[in-house]
């Protein structure tokens, strides 16, 4: 009993070491994060018909961030604006951007939690993360030293990004291991690159027209 009792005590003395770290005063990533997405599974080979992405790329910026889906015939760009706090689908091409959410239900809140489980992406240690769904589980696998600022997105409403799942403290995924019945999707970081992005870059640009729906889709 009395061993039992040292191996709670130690456990959970790691459990708060580690949320601890994940709370402690980091400064925040600024720049762009590569990702290569494979999906597997008897759901993945229907899904090859439809050319999904092989790339992910992430662009972020104080509480600004861009996810472009890649390596498509008909690429998706996704820029949140946290001045209007709306998601919006960006169309360089014909100079527009469609409300992305408008008509989207806000995604409901599932905790992430640590499972102990660690790996190393690009020389870089990672902590695994569960979110439990009743129709899916993800294992997030993220690093202290890659996150954004919380605190800059309070009020957002709008703001649902996959670094922003609670628990993660916003700590940045650098893998993401989607499973559901006969798929599996692996998203993990190819590169990092951390820079100073241009204040207009993640803004659309003033001669765009804003559409309130994408009809496209």
């Amino acid at each position: 009993m009395t061993r039992c009792r040292g191996i709670l005590f130690l456990l959970g003395g790691v459990l708060l070491a580690q949320g601890e770290a994940f709370r402690a005063p980091a400064p925040p990533f600024e720049g762009a994060i590569f990702y290569k997405v494979k999906a597997k599974g008897e759901v993945a080979e229907a899904l090859q018909e439809n050319n999904p992405p092989t790339e992910l790329q992430l662009y972020i910026q104080g509480n600004r961030y861009l996810v472009n889906e890649a390596g498509i015939d008909f690429a998706i760009s996704r820029l949140y604006d946290p001045d209007s706090d709306w998601t919006y689908v960006v169309d360089p091409k014909n100079k527009r951007a469609f409300k992305y959410e408008k008509y989207r239900k806000k995604a409901k809140n599932y905790p992430a939690t640590y499972i102990g489980d660690s790996l190393q992406i690009l020389g870089i240690w990672c902590y695994a993360f569960r979110v439990k769904k009743p129709d899916e589980e993800i294992i997030y696998y993220v690093s202290p030293k890659y996150r954004v600022d919380v605190s800059l997105f309070a009020g957002k409403k709008r703001a649902q990004a996959f670094f922003l799942n609670e628990g993660l403290y916003g700590a940045i995924p650098l893998k993401m291991i989607r499973k559901k019945e006969g798929l599996t999707i692996e998203v993990t970081a190819a590169k990092i690159q951390p820079m100073r992005l241009g204040p207009e870059s993640l803004k659309i640009p003033k001669d765009y027209t804003i559409w309130g729906y994408d009809y496209r889709r």
